[in-house]
């Protein structure tokens, strides 16, 4: 769907998104179809992350697997941001390409937002040269702002509503 100057598309991680499948294929067709005259941005979301630094080891397979079907698409298409949640906790990354920073608005960045409700992770974060920002401490949430040539990205902390981390593509 479009929302303003924004194409969001939500697939599932529960589900075979693997090259072939029905989901990637209409992931690919809904990618193909977007006219970026009119949304300069697009959004992918998705349950779990494609990148995350926390240390949950067999969740790390589960984002490789996802990496490998799909993060060439999101680069062919110019994905420019990927939601997810699954971790009780923010994390964002540098726009990354196969493991490595690029150029800001290059390839997609991704960002892990679960920090709403349920009780935040414990764990720590592993150090990854793409990982720009993580949080466990404290509750907040997502506010994305677009205009033509820029999108703000901001994790607002919910306790007296502190700005904890603004991006700008």
């Amino acid at each position: 769907f479009d929302y303003g100057l924004v194409h969001v598309i939500q697939f599932s991680s529960e589900h075979d998104f693997t090259p072939g499948s029905r989901q990637f294929l209409w992931l690919e067709q809904d990618l193909k179809s977007v006219d970026r005259s009119k949304t300069p941005w697009i959004v992918a979301t998705s349950h779990r992350p494609l990148y995350t630094s926390q240390e949950q080891f067999g969740d790390h397979v589960v984002g490789l697997h996802m990496r490998l079907a799909l993060e060439e698409l999101f680069y062919a298409y110019r994905v420019n941001l990927h939601l997810s949640g699954h971790y009780h906790s923010y994390e964002r990354t540098c726009s990354v390409l196969s493991g490595d920073c690029v150029r800001e608005g290059r390839a997609t960045m991704y960002v892990v937002v679960g920090t709403s409700g349920h009780s935040l992770e414990e764990q720590d974060y592993m150090k990854y040269p793409w990982s720009e920002y993580q949080n466990c401490e404290v509750y907040g949430f997502q506010r994305i702002t677009a205009n033509s040539t820029h999108m703000n990205i901001q994790f607002i902390k919910v306790i007296h509503t502190v700005q904890m981390s603004t991006v700008q593509i």
